[in-house]
């Protein structure tokens, strides 16, 4: 998968707009690429403004044109994500140490609240049809926290199992359903050479 490293200020602060990362996510969850008219629809903004980050998302290079199509009389544009992997640059000190930090526990907190909400959903409507039972994360997915052991190449193995996995299965297509996470994995130990 192509890797975008964002290595400048405009570029992260492009990127981390809080707008841009909500285009990005729904056009991440969809299925079929979207017009600006679309997206404005979903996120309660003009499509104006939508066409503005557009264009900034498209000067990464995360977002791309699919394809035209003329609905009456005008141009519609259709647009999807690029799907490569975005470094935002988590090794740098520098001065936009903080909001990369703020970006990213964003994020995460995004991730989890999005999780709580589908939980609501999947248990509300299971619970109409009364059919609660244990291993339910093929439905609704799951928290796991913990402590794993691992040799240095293990820990190369699992990152190279894990990425691979995401790479292969970041496109969508009509027959899968979009899955979010976020992945926090890392050496806990206090000789960090081990």
């Amino acid at each position: 998968m192509e890797k975008i490293i964002l290595s400048t200020k405009k570029e992260l602060e492009i990127y981390i707009n809080p707008m841009r990362q909500q285009l990005l996510g729904i056009l991440e969850k969809s299925k079929e690429p979207m017009t600006p008219k679309m997206l404005a629809d979903k996120m309660n903004i003009s499509a104006s403004s939508v066409q503005h980050h557009i264009g900034k998302l498209l000067s990464l290079g995360v977002l791309e044109l699919h394809h035209t199509k003329q609905i009456n009389g005008i141009t519609a544009r259709f647009y999807k994500p690029t799907y490569v992997v975005v470094q935002i640059g988590l090794e740098k000190d520098d001065s936009m140490t903080s909001q990369r930090e703020v970006y990213l526990q964003e994020k995460v907190a995004r991730t989890y609240d999005g999780f709580m909400v589908q939980k609501k959903k999947v248990l509300e409507g299971l619970k109409e049809k009364e059919q609660i039972n244990q291993g339910m994360e093929w439905q609704l997915g799951d928290i796991l926290t913990g402590v794993m052991h691992l040799t240095g190449e293990e820990s190369k193995e699992l990152f190279k199992l894990i990425s691979g996995y995401l790479e292969t299965h970041s496109t969508p297509s009509s027959e899968k359903s979009p899955w979010e996470y976020a992945l926090i994995l890392y050496n806990a130990g206090e000789d960090l050479n081990e």
